[in-house]
């Protein structure tokens, strides 16, 4: 990380902007763009190469809040939106629209001129949202580690209009992320190894594939032959017939997200875990030791080929002392 970064983040600021105009561009390797309290953050996402949306909260801390941060090349900047529930995940469809979802059913809907709620009837957190097109829209999530209630194995759609929950077959599991690479071919994953694609018509179970016990937490890929997942220990890619475990990646104390970008895939986790794949070779750089060394939530591949670790005081318990969040940028 650059010595003007480095200072920023002393001095308790948390863009390069803050320290000036003449702050030097995006170096090669991990630096820290991020480092404050109030709130985890949780996901990262975006369209274009020098903007994108830094989301999370501060997860049932003595003041709640929704933490929602816009970043647009070397500003990053704070967004209000309704309500204080944590923002777990979102979506962005490429022509200006985004959706946050979260905590007690949290849906919000907007972009750089604000955000308006759309009732979701659910009182479960939505943990991921990943849309087709902009009246295709798949939602999911659940209430974790419990007793089988009616919010489990949880999926919403909207059609452009409304939004109504889609019926799967029953597992009693919460689905904690959903990726496609187009609307005949959705990936969900979840508890207990949860892993279903929606093929346009029905439903694929794929569980048995990447082992039952297993926690899924996130998914995501570059296309239908191409699709990674990551929970516990491990990291599976589907190859467009099977799941099977990545080759030349050891096991993990544990994963939490991951991305799959032009060039590079980018799984994060705890204690600082930083895993890079290059698409070309196929090699993966083990980097957790390079700073930051928080625990990370979520991962994003930008267009413009960086990749984003974000994370921060997401696993402390609930406590008075405001949570931190850090955001990580990786160049090439």
């Amino acid at each position: 990380m650059h010595r003007l970064a480095v200072a920023c983040v002393t001095l308790g600021l948390t863009t390069a902007a803050a320290c000036g105009d003449d702050a030097p561009a995006c170096e090669p390797g991990w630096q820290v763009e991020h480092d404050a309290t109030g709130g985890a953050l949780l996901a990262a996402f975006g369209d274009d190469a020098d903007a994108g949306w830094l989301v999370g909260g501060e997860l049932g801390n003595g003041a709640p809040a929704a933490r929602v941060l816009r970043w647009r090349g070397d500003e990053i900047t704070p967004v209000e939106v309704p309500g204080d529930d944590t923002v777990w995940w979102g979506w962005s469809d490429g022509a200006g629209g985004v959706w946050l979802v979260g905590e007690r059913g949290l849906v919000l809907r907007g972009g750089d001129d604000g955000f308006t709620p759309l009732a979701t009837g659910v009182d479960a957190t939505l943990y991921g949202v990943w849309g087709a097109a902009p009246d295709d829209v798949w939602l999911v999530g659940g209430m974790p580690d419990g007793e089988a209630t009616d919010d489990d194995d949880l999926v919403l759609r909207w059609d452009g209009a409304a939004l109504t929950r889609v019926a799967l077959p029953a597992r009693g599991a919460t689905l904690f992320k959903v990726w496609g690479s187009a609307a005949d071919d959705v990936w969900i994953v979840g508890e207990g190894g949860t892993a279903w694609r929606w093929d346009g018509a029905a439903w694929e179970d794929h569980a048995g594939e990447l082992g039952a016990s297993t926690r899924l937490t996130t998914v995501h890929g570059c296309a239908r032959d191409e699709v990674y997942a990551v929970g516990g220990p491990g990291v599976w890619r589907w190859d467009g017939a099977a799941w099977a475990l990545e080759p030349g990646v050891a096991e993990q104390s544990l994963t939490a997200g991951v991305a799959c970008g032009a060039d590079h895939v980018l799984v994060v986790g705890f204690g600082g875990l930083k895993l890079r794949k290059d698409r070309a070779t196929g090699a993966w750089t083990d980097e957790q030791a390079a700073a930051p060394l928080t625990d990370f939530h979520g991962a994003w591949a930008a267009p413009d080929g960086a990749l984003w670790a974000v994370g921060g005081g997401f696993l402390s318990p609930p406590g008075g002392t405001s949570r931190r969040g850090v955001a990580a940028r990786w160049c090439p």
